[in-house]
């Protein structure tokens, strides 16, 4: 392992990406605050300022994702261009989408109860079968480099590595963004080569994208699926809307998931929720009408309805986002 920097305290790691995330949904013909706008930094902020509040014996760090993926690509590209023929392969859009990497869209799907049942594609994307045999075409016998975000326990990584070799696919380096002891650990179980750490967390607390805390935002929270044949894979409305459970009351569950004290649960949540719907109030502002999670589907990520844990009841996909949110916070409030 290469560590290229290292924390040693307890830390809880907050990555920022909300301002792209809502920024992408322009190119739905949607207008939108750009990624720069003051609101995310002082969203992000909030979050990382009541985090300090609740988790005072605790360090919070924040990390832009833009700047990290950057800090990735340039690992993998390097690492790349000393291996013959390589090509480089993640599971983070981000890192290789815009800079033409191949990509391989998996996450964690979870039951109506919010239990994790296993790994799948991201919604909008084909099965992971379909994903690591279109690798496999395009390596054509040739190491891979695997750049990735981050590992928190190593798990998705491990995953990957196995479907990729079950299509003869040869992962020569993995690069990882933000790494924990246990995912080096794990991933060491079923992986010889070479594995690069740009930021290495010796005493992780826990890690939350800030988009988790915000329904609608895209990409947001565990994703409502279940088991079709041999794959796992999202589940869908007639129109193409996926489901999910973001990071906070009422949906999900910010104790077990985010690792915020039970007592400050419905608090927390509470503020990303206001927040939420101050920013999608602004957007029915900006395209004179009212914004529905219909007028996103397409997005890339995309974007997910939020459910109830416990609940098989499909909420409506037409109903305003702001109404959805105003309803959320009148629940907590």
């Amino acid at each position: 392992m290469t560590p290229i920097r290292h924390s040693k305290e307890q830390t809880y790691v907050v990555t920022h990406d909300l301002g792209e995330r809502i920024e992408n949904l322009q190119l739905l013909g949607l207008k939108t605050p750009g990624a720069s706008d003051p609101f995310f930094l002082e969203f992000h902020n909030k979050v990382k300022d009541a985090l300090a509040v609740i988790l005072p014996e605790v360090k919070i760090v924040t990390y832009d994702m833009k700047r990290l993926v950057t800090d990735v690509w340039t690992e993998a590209i390097r690492i790349q261009r000393s291996i013959k023929d390589a090509i480089v392969v993640s599971s983070c859009a981000e890192v290789a989408s815009a800079r033409r990497g191949h990509t391989i869209e998996v996450n964690r799907l979870v039951d109506e109860n919010g239990k994790i049942i296993g790994l799948g594609p991201r919604p909008g994307n084909p099965p992971i079968g379909e994903q690591t045999k279109g690798v496999a075409t395009v390596a054509n016998g040739n190491p891979v480099v695997l750049a990735e975000d981050g590992a928190f326990t190593g798990g998705t990584l491990e995953y990957i590595l196995g479907r990729l070799e079950s299509r003869g696919v040869k992962v020569a380096v993995i690069v990882t963004g933000i790494c924990f002891p246990d995912a080096i650990e794990n991933i060491r179980r079923t992986f010889s080569g070479e594995i690069v750490v740009v930021e290495e967390i010796e005493k992780p607390y826990e890690w939350m994208p800030d988009h988790d805390f915000v329904p609608f935002a895209p990409n947001c929270g565990r994703v409502f699926g279940e088991h079709f044949g041999s794959e796992t894979l999202p589940c869908y409305n007639h129109e193409g809307i996926s489901y999910c459970f973001p990071y906070v009351k009422p949906y999900g569950d910010p104790v077990d998931w985010a690792s915020i004290p039970v007592e400050h649960a419905s608090p927390f949540s509470l503020m990303c929720l206001l927040e939420a719907l101050k920013l999608f109030k602004r957007i029915d502002e900006m395209n004179g009408r009212r914004i529905t999670a219909i007028d996103l589907a397409g997005s890339m990520p995309r974007v997910s309805v939020p459910m109830v844990m416990g609940s098989r009841q499909l909420p409506d996909a037409e109903m305003p986002i702001t109404d959805f949110l105003h309803e959320a916070c009148e629940e907590l409030a």
